[in-house]
Order: structure tokens, then sequence, then C-alpha cells
């Protein structure tokens, strides 16, 4: 999977966020391990409402999300998640989000 295809699979959660009243301004998708796009991306997700929530809760809105509108095979090609907030300055970054049930 290469990142147009992540952007296009990303689609619904973008969708989803901004129903729920938490807009997206921009989502970045970085290889996870430069130079190799058969593994899995950074997602970087920038939005207004993040400047005045705790990264935790931003976290878990976003993850929750993500769940709600992927399948697995496009959690497993989501290494991470990072904040920014309107700044563009990092928030908050999901180092060990789980995307695949145990």
């Amino acid at each position: 999977m290469d990142r147009a295809e992540l952007i296009q699979l990303l689609q619904p959660f973008k969708d989803k966020c901004a129903e729920k009243d938490r807009s997206l301004i921009d989502i970045c998708i970085k290889e996870a391990f430069p130079g190799d796009h058969s593994t899995s991306y950074i997602i970087q997700v920038k939005a207004y409402w993040i400047d005045g929530m705790y990264c935790s809760e931003a976290i878990d809105f976003l993850v929750d999300t993500l769940w709600e509108t992927t399948d697995e095979e496009t959690r497993k090609k989501v290494f991470s998640i990072q904040v920014l907030n309107s700044k563009d300055e990092f928030h908050c970054r999901s180092e060990a989000v789980t995307m695949t049930k145990s």
C-alpha cells in the first residue's frame, strides 16, 4: 500500500472527524522507515480543536475514530499518530498505539 492509497483509505476517518465536530485541517503521511514504502506510515494530523485538549483525550478520539472507519489492513499500515496543534507544533504522539486487536 502506498501513500496515495492510504490517504484515500483515510478519507472516511477524516469525514467522521468532521461529522463529530472535530475537523482535521490536514493529514500528512510519512514513511515510518524513510525509503521503505512497503512498511507502515506515521500519520500527522493537525486540528484547531486539539489546542485546548489533553494529549490523551486527543489520541483516544483519533484512535477510536480510526477504528470506527478503517479495516484491519489499513490500521496495520499506521505505525503511529502524531498530533499537531494549530501552530504546527507537536501536541502529542501515540508511540505504541495498537492498531490491531489482540
